[in-house]
């Protein structure tokens, strides 16, 4: 199946353009973020932690709808999904 997927902010790939991806049935949104980050990302430590966990400050929404990074694993993605990722932001 297939769903798209954008990350937003510091370390995001040149293209602001979602990426779509094909994906297995039954997959958490926990695992796509992961799978993106450790293959897609720069630096997969924007989004995850030195566990592997997804970092909790992260803002993850799929069709709009916000998912808390600690509810993550429980979310299945559908067909057509979109998620867009946010990382913590810093500075002042």
């Amino acid at each position: 199946m297939k769903v798209s997927i954008l990350f937003l902010g510091a370390g995001k790939n040149e293209s602001e353009s979602s990426v779509e991806l094909e994906i297995p049935e039954q997959t958490s949104v926990k695992r796509l973020i992961a799978e993106f980050a450790v293959n897609l990302l720069p630096d997969p430590e924007l989004v995850l932690d030195s566990s592997g966990s997804l970092r909790r400050h992260l803002i993850i929404q799929i069709n709009k709808k916000r998912i808390l990074p600690s509810k993550a694993d429980e979310y299945i993605l559908k067909e057509g999904d979109e998620i867009i990722i946010y990382p913590p932001v810093s500075g002042g």
